[in-house]
């Protein structure tokens, strides 16, 4: 690994799931890029309407609050997609067609992306959009929570393929986590259920995304009864996974 593009789903991620693994790289002097795939701002028609208003300073409170947290783990540079969260199923052409731009216009040797746990939407959808690049470059995957077995179960893969690296976390290094996370105020009603134990990333494996995550209730879908409340994604699971194998039939033609 020399060059590596991490994506990441949202301004967060890149903390929830490769904090401490990004803070090794570069000290080994392995350059890293970030591309987040969304703003992690909901769409304005699926906020309350008393926040439409306010809709892009709460996009640039979380761009700034990206920014000032990328300064301080060490990264240079990065790339942001100006669309919302929970839309990445509706700009899969789109942000394929960057990410490979992205790619093309640099020598990266490996992708990093979320893996395919349910815990949200869009880390599927990274996921999905990373296998494209297998014949490309190394291609990893890291894990930031899922709802297996109905238990919140974080930076912990829900089932083991063998090369999976784990990075058990000091308490130095859980300090620094812990701070930088800290820096996404405005999120952090969303990311108290977040453990520091350790970390983990592996290759990735061959996924059948015409299927959800897992069996029984994915994380994004656990309080599926409110899906009227912003803060709750009321999209089904089988819903995403047709629009990703829409997608790669349409790729194949």
């Amino acid at each position: 690994m020399k060059n590596i593009l991490v994506l990441a789903s949202h301004p967060d991620d890149e903390i929830v799931g490769t904090c401490i693994i990004i803070k090794k790289f570069l000290e080994k002097k392995i350059n890293v890029t970030i591309f987040f795939l969304t703003t992690g701002i909901i769409s304005k028609n699926d906020m309350w309407f008393f926040n439409r208003s306010n809709y892009e300073e709460l996009i640039n409170i979380r761009f700034n609050e990206a920014k000032k947290t990328l300064k301080e783990l060490g990264i240079k540079r990065f790339f942001l997609q100006k669309i919302p969260s929970r839309s990445l199923i509706t700009n899969l052409r789109k942000t394929f067609t960057k990410i490979k731009r992205i790619m093309d216009n640099n020598n990266f040797d490996c992708l990093f992306a979320p893996a395919y746990e349910g815990g949200h939407q869009d880390h599927d959808v990274a996921n999905f959009l990373s296998s494209f690049f297998i014949q490309r470059v190394k291609v990893f995957e890291y894990s930031e929570y899922n709802y297996f077995k109905k238990k919140i179960n974080s930076n912990n893969f829900i089932k083991k393929s063998g090369q999976e690296k784990v990075l058990k976390l000091s308490c130095t290094e859980i300090l620094f986590k812990k701070k930088l996370l800290r820096n996404y105020e405005s999120e952090k009603k969303n990311l108290n259920y977040i453990k520091f134990d350790f970390e983990s990333y592996r290759p990735l494996v061959n996924y059948n995304y015409a299927l959800p995550a897992h069996r029984g209730v994915l994380f994004y879908r656990r309080f599926a009864l409110f899906s009227w409340h912003p803060r709750v994604d009321g999209t089904l699971p089988e819903n995403v996974c047709k629009h990703l194998i829409d997608f790669r039939k349409s790729n194949e033609k």
